[in-house]
């Protein structure tokens, strides 16, 4: 191992260093005689084993381990034996990726394994209409090595005001044969494979997930009703994470299940929208919250999802898919909601679904 400083600054203030890597942190050091700052200065060439930074520094190699571990408590280090691997053409393609995992790196992750780890995943595309269209593209963006998209409907006009994919040419078109297009086109080095299906039951979806295998699999598709629970099912027997958003009105929500850690969807009440599979609640407040979900659910439910609306879901699920894939950071929306008002300059707010240890999907694991 041999411990480089990530790019970062720091200046002398008397007896002290001021460090700072991301402006809303800084770390403070005592530093009397120099010595902290002549370590930070050869962590910043890197190059250097603890050992051999001990010996230049006429220190104890414990105390500069020390040090060392701390640095990188504070995530201001990767390992420089663990960078430079990729090709030039590589290290140009993904600079900005690069930047951004350097942030999350440490000396047992690069930002280059976080990248490795992105071309070597498969994710599963549910749907490529509204929320996956604005999904795929930042997942091909990131680099995910592979993808196998479903879906079964064509290409219409209406389609254009959030469904970036597609173009006028392709009106009438398979949809998920043109987002296979697309990704083909936008970065040749991505295998994608494109199923044009209808989704019937928990069934079909375990057959397709052992077939491709993914990582992870990203839904967006809203038929038939119980399909939620159909992808549910089949993730969590089949032990995959999947990641979900849609559109209420003016409330969008983004949701992921971590099967074995958090709830799965089957441990939450049952759709308000079927009165036999929800029993009267004792809190009026609740029973007033059902009764206007099913009056509501008597009009036709037109299709709310601008342009913004789309893209801002699609990207709150594709950056939970990348959680997933990476582990940059644990899965934010596992179990816990993410709630967009649209009506209230686009407010956030999560709340934890109780996992149920009696859950028929996942109480036994």
């Amino acid at each position: 191992m041999r411990p480089r400083l990530k790019g970062m600054a720091w200046e002398r203030v008397g007896d002290e260093l001021r460090l700072v890597y991301d402006p809303r942190d800084q770390l403070i050091l005592a530093d009397p005689d120099g010595t902290v700052e002549k370590l930070i200065g050869l962590l910043g060439e890197g190059g250097r084993t603890v050992a051999e930074l001990a010996e230049e520094l006429s220190l104890d190699e414990a105390d500069v381990r020390g040090a060392v571990a701390a640095f990188d408590a504070e995530r201001l280090l990767e390992d420089g034996d663990r960078l430079d691997r990729l090709e030039p053409a590589d290290t140009e393609r993904y600079f900005s990726n690069l930047a951004f995992f350097e942030s999350f790196a440490t000396l047992e992750r690069s930002r280059e394994d976080l990248q490795r780890r992105l071309r070597e995943s498969h994710v599963l595309v549910l749907g490529t209409g509204g929320l996956n269209s604005n999904t795929i593209p930042h997942l091909a963006g990131l680099g995910v090595g592979a993808m196998t998209l479903l879906d079964r409907d064509t290409v219409e006009s209406r389609n254009f005001a959030r469904q970036y994919l597609y173009r006028a040419d392709d009106l009438g078109e398979r949809k998920v044969e043109r987002a296979a297009a697309w990704v083909r086109a936008f970065d040749p080095a991505i295998q994608v494979e494109w199923v044009e299906a209808d989704i019937a039951g928990p069934e079909q979806l375990v057959e397709l997930i052992r077939r491709v295998r993914p990582d992870v699999v990203a839904s967006g598709i809203d038929r038939p009703k119980s399909i939620d629970l159909w992808v549910n099912e089949a993730c969590v027997r089949q032990g995959v994470p999947f990641v979900r958003g849609g559109m209420s009105v003016t409330t969008g929500t983004v949701w992921s299940v971590n099967p074995g850690v958090s709830a799965c969807r089957a441990c939450q009440p049952a759709d308000p929208s079927n009165p036999a599979d929800f029993p009267d609640p004792d809190d009026p407040a609740i029973a007033d919250a059902i009764a206007a979900t099913r009056l509501l659910l008597t009009r036709p439910q037109p299709n709310r999802g601008i342009g913004p609306v789309a893209g801002l879901l699609g990207a709150f699920g594709a950056f939970e898919v990348l959680r997933y894939l990476t582990g940059f950071e644990p899965p934010a929306y596992a179990g816990r909601p993410l709630d967009i008002d649209f009506a209230h300059g686009c407010a956030t707010s999560q709340a934890e679904w109780p996992r149920d240890p009696n859950c028929a999907v996942c109480g036994r694991r």
